[in-house]
């Protein structure tokens, strides 16, 4: 425990990092540490037998492998076993060594390997938790804003456009929902992405019986996975008040493709059948502006097309703008990114809204 609070200090990793971008400091310690073990030794030599004649330049080794990482460990393990054998090691001061003096030599030489290899990739670990740490904190930083920016002007928009306080709370409510719905799948993953097909079913969980969904097994970025949480959402609002979803033998088929030259293309239709004929609509709010506007600025074609047998509906994304990129994963990360999944407003409303 004591160890591990003594290097859960930024400011010690940062020294150990700053020291570390120059070689050639790193080496010169190295082998200044060495002397000042050999001045050590030289001072302990008349309490010290022979049989022990590295035991100063344990602390040396140490230093650097904890400061300099696995090579200047090794640098400065070579250097002491060359200085003690021929300082220390019987006969003195002579590169010839006598029968007896090779099994010090070889112990000091196996568990010094051993020391630097534990002690420079234990260190290796703290400063990548580290890095790790100062990463994720970044990215909580930037989500956070990107977040909240989707949810004031969600609010903003609903609350303008709505014709009074309790259609407005209702519609807000529910979009709030399908966003935090998003965010804890996103949050469950490591923020490594977030499944399209998981988002759809999770939307239209109370059709399970009324929608067929193919093709759709893409693991969305943040952004993407935000943007179809809440196109999806207001789809199958649309569909539950005015379309396929408001009567028990209308469908939705949901489909996913890839087209363009080399697949660079990502085709999402949604297509309504067997409901009430459908007409386009003749107010335009919020929603008409996340499925027209919001869908176009990651979208390089969006088409509505209100056909009198249902509603479809297309997108034509580039794969690149959408894919998720390799992640961070791990409990720390599910600790700190859970509270930005809003799971209180979950609890607070039905999981699936038939209006707003």
């Amino acid at each position: 425990m004591l160890f591990a609070h003594a290097f859960d200090r930024p400011n010690l990793l940062a020294w150990i990092r700053l020291f570390r971008k120059n070689p050639f400091r790193v080496y010169a310690a190295a082998l200044g540490l060495v002397a000042a073990a050999t001045l050590v030794r030289f001072a302990l030599h008349q309490h010290l037998s022979s049989a022990a004649p590295f035991t100063a330049y344990g602390l040396a080794l140490l230093c650097i492998a904890l400061a300099g990482g696995f090579w200047p460990g090794m640098v400065t393990l070579a250097a002491s076993l060359l200085t003690g054998s021929i300082l220390f090691l019987p006969p003195a001061f002579s590169l010839t060594l006598a029968d007896e003096a090779w099994w010090p030599l070889m112990m000091f030489a196996v568990f010094g390997t051993v020391h630097v290899a534990l002690v420079s990739g234990l260190i290796a670990s703290i400063l990548r938790h580290d890095e790790h740490q100062q990463f994720l904190f970044g990215e909580l930083r930037h989500r956070s804003r990107n977040l909240f920016a989707v949810v004031q002007g969600m609010a903003s928009r609903t609350l303008m456009e709505s014709r009074s306080l309790p259609e407005a709370r209702q519609a807000l409510e529910t979009r709030l929902a399908s966003l935090a719905r998003t965010h804890a799948m996103l949050a469950d993953s490591g923020w490594a992405g977030a499944s399209l097909k998981q988002i759809v079913s999770e939307e239209l969980t109370t059709f399970a019986s009324q929608f067929d969904c193919t093709g759709c097994d893409l693991v969305l970025n943040t952004p993407a996975a935000q943007s179809f949480a809440l196109i999806v959402h207001e789809l199958a609002t649309n569909a539950v008040k005015h379309g396929a979803l408001s009567k028990s033998e209308g469908r939705v088929a949901i489909s996913g493709s890839l087209t363009g030259k080399g697949d660079e293309l990502f085709r999402f239709a949604w297509c309504e059948y067997g409901g009430p004929a459908v007409h386009p609509p003749r107010r335009r709010g919020f929603g008409s502006s996340i499925l027209d506007t919001m869908a176009n600025r990651f979208a390089c074609s969006v088409q509505a097309s209100y056909h009198p047998e249902g509603l479809v509906y297309t997108l034509e994304i580039p794969v690149g703008s959408l894919e998720a990129a390799p992640s961070f994963e791990g409990t720390f990360w599910r600790q700190i990114a859970r509270p930005l999944t809003i799971l209180s407003m979950v609890r607070s409303v039905p999981k699936r809204a038939t209006t707003g």
